[in-house]
């Protein structure tokens, strides 16, 4: 004989869907809503009473419209004095919604008729208040944020910039002699015209800013970056090197803030690859680019300088951003350092829009390893405050060089083709001029 088969054991939707039943039922047999469902049922019943009795509701039934009369089903309901009762009970309060909703309705199209007029009558007023409200938030605004360049630079009368006092001459002079001491042990530090293009003026001057204009711990960081530049060649990397990189758009340039520096944009969340190698090489042709176009003659010198032209404000959008699309941990660590090392100087601002909340945690992980300087150079944006989001990004960036969806008038869509083109003619500039190196 065949064992007989037993019941399939209960899944655990089965078991959980009976478990709350079990709680129903024990609720709805305790005393307490026992005694409330008495007393209910107890009011309903003196009240259906009262209201059956009464000549108004017997009226009410008599004149029933034709159209609920011809109707058997709408007649069944009519002449249940449940249903009935409760219609009367409830009718009051469907009558006052249905008022307020069409009051509401009203009050939204007169509203809207006012505006209008008010906006024709006082439209270009108005325009002009809000306009002036919008630049004296940005103003205080722009006060209040970190690294901001002078607007004004002091001169003297012949119209000469005043960019060096007699100390940084002697600093800048004293770097350059070591360096130079250093290059005669170790011939590799300038070993090819690249990197002896490197070291100005203005570039010693950048590492000793970022060291409190102490020389030797200037040359020590200047002679890592040396040979980090001898070993990586940023100067060699092309756009065909990193376009798989950029086919998404998720680091871009985009014009220049209000105080001249040039904007680099990061969107997080466009991130297509996760290859630490090459996101790494992609952000150095980036800067390598944006701070080869923000270059010009008489460069930022001495320590009370114009910051501004050979400086570049970093726009990290994390409106979308997510531990899914994050990049690596190393990526992160490697590229700030990238930024203090190696980039001394080079960063006014760094914007976070939009952060989300766990982003808290990411920060709190890599905070440790970012420089007390650059850590005072970075924002942080929150949509959810609009008035102060609109003023921070006001008195920051350009509308006009600005996406739409982080607060500017540019339409967002990503172009690839059209900055594709303009990066290979940048390359092909650049090249001309790296030729000229001797």
């Amino acid at each position: 004989m065949f064992a007989s088969r037993g019941k399939k054991p209960a899944s655990k939707s089965a078991r959980a869907l009976e478990t709350v039943r079990g709680v129903v039922q024990k609720i709805r047999r305790s005393s307490v809503v026992v005694d409330v469902e008495k007393s209910l049922m107890r009011s309903w019943r003196v009240y259906k009473k009262a209201m059956t009795a009464s000549k108004e509701f017997k009226h009410l039934r008599k004149t029933l419209p034709g159209w609920v009369m011809r109707n058997a089903r709408f007649k069944r309901l009519a002449w249940n004095d449940d249903f009935a009762c409760a219609f009367v009970l409830l009718s009051p309060v469907a009558l006052i919604t249905l008022l307020w909703c069409v009051g509401a309705v009203v009050r939204m199209v007169m509203r809207r008729d006012a505006n209008d007029v008010y906006r024709k009558v006082f439209g270009k007023a108005r325009e002009r208040q809000r306009s002036l409200a919008r630049r004296e938030a940005e103003a205080k605004m722009a006060k209040a944020l970190p690294n901001q360049p002078p607007e004004t630079i002091d001169r003297t009368q012949s119209g000469t910039v005043i960019n060096m006092t007699t100390k940084d001459s002697q600093k800048l002079f004293e770097l350059r002699t070591k360096l130079d001491e250093a290059v005669a042990t170790d011939e590799t530090l300038l070993a090819t015209p690249a990197l002896r293009a490197f070291v100005t003026d203005a570039c010693l001057c950048r590492y000793l800013r970022a060291r409190k204009w102490k020389v030797d711990k200037a040359l020590k960081m200047l002679i890592e970056t040396l040979r980090w530049r001898a070993e990586r060649k940023p100067e060699a990397l092309t756009w065909d090197d990193i376009e798989n990189e950029a086919s998404t758009g998720k680091q871009y340039r985009s014009g220049r803030d209000k105080r001249g520096r040039r904007v680099l944009v990061m969107r997080p969340d466009r991130e297509n690859t996760f290859n630490h190698v090459e996101n790494i090489k992609f952000l150095i042709y980036t800067l390598e680019n944006i701070l080869w176009k923000s270059s010009r003659p008489g460069e930022p010198l001495g320590s009370n300088a114009d910051l501004a032209p050979e400086q570049i404000t970093i726009l990290i959008d994390f409106t979308k951003w997510s531990l899914k699309n994050a990049v690596p941990m190393a990526t992160a660590r490697e590229t700030l350092s990238i930024l203090q090392n190696h980039y001394p100087e080079r960063l006014g601002l760094a914007v976070c829009f939009n952060p989300p909340t766990i982003f808290r945690v990411f920060w709190a992980v890599i905070s440790p390893f970012i420089d007390p300087k650059t850590y005072t150079k970075i924002v942080f944006v929150s949509k959810r405050r609009k008035a102060k989001a609109a003023a921070t990004m006001g008195a920051i960036f350009h509308a006009a060089s600005t996406d739409t969806d982080l607060g500017g008038a540019v339409d967002p869509t990503w172009n690839f083709n059209d900055y594709a083109k303009h990066m290979r003619d940048y390359d092909a500039k650049k090249l001309d001029v790296t030729r000229t190196w001797a």
